[in-house]
C-alpha cells in the first residue's frame, strides 16, 4: 500500500504543531513495526543544548522515503548518573501497538500515566487528519519506589469500522488500569469506549479438560466449534443459528505465560464472534485460572478522564 507519498501536507483536527527540525545531539530508535508494506518507527532525540527530549513517530515507505506523523517533547534529558534516582526520562512515551486499516493508522501509546489512541486518516499521499482519544489512567509513581513505567497493547480490526484494543501498564512494581480491561473504537462514531460486563447475567461453564493448555488459539475450526457448543449450552443461541468466529485477544497474563513457559496457565482470553451475520460483534471470555467459560451481557461505556 503506497498511498502516503507524493507531497508533504499535514492537516490535523487536533491542531498538530508545525513540524520543525531542530539540531538533535543524539537519536535512538525506540520502536519499529512493519504494517503491510509500510514501517512505523519512533525515534527518541536528546538535545543537550536545549535540555529537551523529543519522541518522533514516522511512517516509512522505504529507507529513504518517510513522513513524520507525530512528535512529543519534554523539557528534560536522560542523565545516566541520575537514572538510579529519577529513572529513564526516555520512557515517558511508549508505543504499545500500531495497525493499518484501509487508509488509517491506529496508534496505541502510553504518555506518562495515561494511555491514548491516536488515529491518522490519510486522505492523500502525505495529507492526513489526526485525532486523539483518551484511553485511561495507569499507575505511576517515583522511580525509587515504583521503577520504570511499562506498557503493552494489542489492537485488532475485527469488524468494519471497529477496532478492539487490549492493554496493560503501570510501573515495574505496580500495575493497574482501574476497571478498564477491553476497549472498542468505533470509527463511524469516532468514539473510544470500554467494555463493561453485567455480572448479574453471568453464566459459567466449567472446562474440566483445561482446553487452552493444549489447544492452538489460531485453530479457527476447533475454536469455532467449541464456542458454538458453549453458546448452545448456555442457551445464548439456538441450534440452527450460524455462528462465525472472528478472532481473539489475550490479556497480559496469557501473553506472559506463552513467553515464559509456552503454555497458558492463567489470565483471560477474549473471543469475538458474530451470529447470523447481523453485523454485531459479541464477546465471550475464558478464565484460564478457573478453567471456565464466562457468558454474560456487556455494554459500552464512555471513558472518564
Amino acid at each position: 500500500m503506497r498511498f502516503f507519498f507524493s507531497f508533504i501536507l499535514c492537516l490535523s483536527l487536533s491542531n498538530c504543531k508545525a513540524q520543525i527540525t531542530n539540531k538533535i545531539e543524539t537519536t535512538m530508535e525506540a520502536y519499529s513495526k512493519k504494517i503491510q508494506d509500510l514501517e512505523v518507527k519512533m525515534f527518541i532525540g536528546t538535545d543537550v543544548n536545549e535540555l529537551k527530549t523529543s519522541w518522533g513517530i514516522y511512517i516509512y515507505n522505504s529507507k529513504n522515503d518517510s513522513i513524520l506523523i507525530d512528535i512529543f517533547e519534554y523539557p528534560g534529558i536522560y542523565e545516566k548518573e541520575q537514572e538510579y534516582i529519577a529513572g529513564d526520562i526516555r520512557k515517558r512515551i511508549i508505543i504499545g501497538d500500531v495497525i493499518l486499516v484501509d487508509k488509517t493508522i491506529y496508534l496505541m501509546f502510553y504518555n506518562y500515566g495515561k494511555t491514548f489512541l491516536n488515529t491518522y486518516e490519510f486522505i492523500e499521499s502525505k495529507k492526513f487528519i489526526k485525532n486523539e482519544y483518551f484511553g485511561g489512567h495507569l499507575a505511576i509513581g517515583s522511580y525509587l519506589n515504583f521503577g520504570h513505567p511499562f506498557y503493552k497493547a494489542e489492537m485488532k480490526s475485527l469488524a468494519k469500522d471497529e477496532v478492539y484494543i487490549k492493554f496493560a501498564g503501570g510501573t515495574e512494581v505496580f500495575s493497574g488500569n482501574g476497571n478498564i480491561t477491553l476497549l472498542k473504537f468505533d470509527n463511524r462514531k469516532k468514539k473510544l469506549v470500554t467494555i463493561v460486563y453485567n455480572e448479574n447475567t453471568k453464566y459459567i461453564i466449567k472446562d474440566n479438560d483445561k482446553l487452552f493448555e493444549t489447544i492452538d488459539t489460531n485453530n479457527n475450526e476447533i475454536l469455532s466449534a467449541q464456542i458454538n457448543k458453549v453458546l448452545i449450552e448456555s442457551k445464548s443461541i439456538n441450534g440452527g443459528d450460524d455462528v462465525e468466529y472472528v478472532g481473539f485477544l489475550y490479556d497480559y497474563s496469557v501473553e506472559m505465560d506463552l513467553e515464559q513457559i509456552n503454555k497458558i496457565k492463567g489470565g483471560t482470553i477474549y473471543f469475538f464472534y458474530e451470529v447470523n451475520k447481523t453485523g454485531g460483534i459479541n464477546i465471550i471470555r475464558y478464565d484460564n485460572y478457573e478453567n471456565e467459560w464466562l457468558i454474560e451481557d456487556f455494554k459500552e461505556v464512555p471513558i472518564e478522564k
